[in-house]
């Protein structure tokens, strides 16, 4: 198959499936090609060596991209966003009608935006789209509080339906999302359930040595240390660990680092600064994702936490299933899909958001636990990982969905 990959996110931000995916296809036996924007996420400013323009043509793992005109925000201001939105929805289109020829398109959601730029190339060019809906629009933009129900969701709602009813087959990532989709008129026949992969690659090689040369760096040698990884968002809810830290006793030695940054890092910084927390919580800047497998290695547990809301059902964050990867146990925050896979995995211990002092306690007592019972909890869940979240297991229901569309060739839903 030649296949086009339309993405609004790109490498080398920190959202690796859509360039995973396209490696994986490409090693696979397709063509594939990337339309996306100029890499801002999660910061809202311009990644260095980038400059800004109309068009830049570049390969990434030998595969050809083509960056479209974003203006770069990612902030809390509605109208940074939504002209980061609106410009690559429409630059996008131009990108798309200037990629050479292709079956089928793979589409990244989100944002909801991406959608109406495929259904653009997809009626332009008469090829169909899968669409692989990460979150759920407008809910997830309510759910972190970027909009307020009203006229503008009600009518993005409408635009949602019309994005779902031009896709030749949508892929979610929990049943709750299906059923989320199909009570929204979504034929069942048109879904199909298939959860996040995770490259283990860098995981698999890491070792003790990567584990105390970073101990060793970041200062955390006789602690015992608390992840926490990725996106520092709204949706996250993180003053609850903040607090959380507020509450663990002088004497521990229970240490949660923050490894990552985004739109809410600095009011958190801010937080704990006012709360005189620095010696239990330690912020680290975002790493490059090759030296990720290091960092979980040299952490004692790794810690999810999800505000509690009407999207928790519906969603996994991806940093669950790299922490089964990593093979240490985990301490999750959440309800939901997340949850679920933490309790069927016994990999670690399940509590509810947004409660400090439950938290702090779930801290104290991951920590207190044998050596022994903390290592069996990070073999159950590598094992649950790689039953359920490898490539070898996901890849072909990606190459299915593509298949199918491609034969439909006619940038029609089904």
């Amino acid at each position: 198959m030649k296949i086009l990959i339309l993405s609004h996110y790109f490498w080398p931000e920190p959202i690796p499936k859509p360039l995973e995916l396209a490696a994986a296809l490409r090693d696979d036996g397709n063509s594939v090609e990337v339309v996306t924007g100029f890499p801002n996420y999660p910061t809202g400013k311009l990644y260095p060596g980038f400059a800004l323009g109309p068009l830049r043509r570049e390969r990434v793992d030998g595969i050809p991209v083509m960056r479209t005109y974003m203006f770069p925000s990612h902030g809390t201001s509605l109208f940074g966003r939504m002209f980061n939105y609106a410009s690559f929805m429409l630059s996008g289109i131009a990108g798309g009608l200037l990629a050479r020829s292709f079956d089928v398109m793979y589409v990244w959601h989100p944002p909801l935006s991406i959608g109406v730029t495929a259904a653009a190339i997809g009626f332009l060019r008469r090829r169909a789209f899968v669409y692989d809906v990460q979150d759920i629009w407008p809910e997830s933009a309510v759910a972190t509080g970027f909009l307020r129900p009203g006229r503008l969701v009600n009518w993005m709602a409408r635009l949602e339906t019309f994005v779902y009813k031009r896709a030749a087959h949508i892929l979610v990532v929990t049943e709750g999302a299906k059923a989320n989709l199909v009570a929204k008129g979504v034929p069942e026949s048109k879904l199909t359930v298939v959860p996040h992969w995770y490259d283990d690659t860098d995981m698999r090689s890491s070792g003790p040595h990567e584990r105390e040369t970073i101990r060793t760096r970041e200062g955390w040698q006789e602690k015992f240390v608390v992840m926490f990884a990725g996106n520092m968002g709204l949706l996250q809810g993180l003053e609850t660990v903040v607090d959380a830290c507020r509450a663990l006793p002088a004497a521990s030695d229970v240490v949660v680092a923050m490894v990552g940054d985004g739109i809410d890092t600095e009011r958190l910084k801010n937080r704990a600064r006012e709360a005189g927390i620095s010696d239990r919580l330690r912020f680290v800047p975002r790493q490059p994702p090759a030296q990720m497998a290091g960092y979980f290695a040299a952490a004692d547990a790794l810690l999810v936490h999800l505000r509690g809301s009407p999207l928790s059902p519906l969603i996994i964050p991806s940093k669950t299933v790299a922490y089964l990867a990593a093979g240490k146990p985990i301490v999750m925050a959440g309800v939901g899909a997340s949850a679920e896979i933490v309790e069927r995995a016994g990999a670690g211990i399940v509590l509810p958001p947004d409660d400090p002092g439950a938290l702090c306690a779930a801290m104290l007592e991951i920590a207190q636990l044998p050596p022994g019972q903390r290592a069996s909890m990070g073999e159950r869940g590598r094992r649950y990982f790689e039953g359920h979240f490898t490539k070898r297991v996901t890849l072909p229901v990606y190459v299915r969905a593509l298949e199918r569309a491609a034969g439909k060739g006619a940038g029609l839903p089904a």
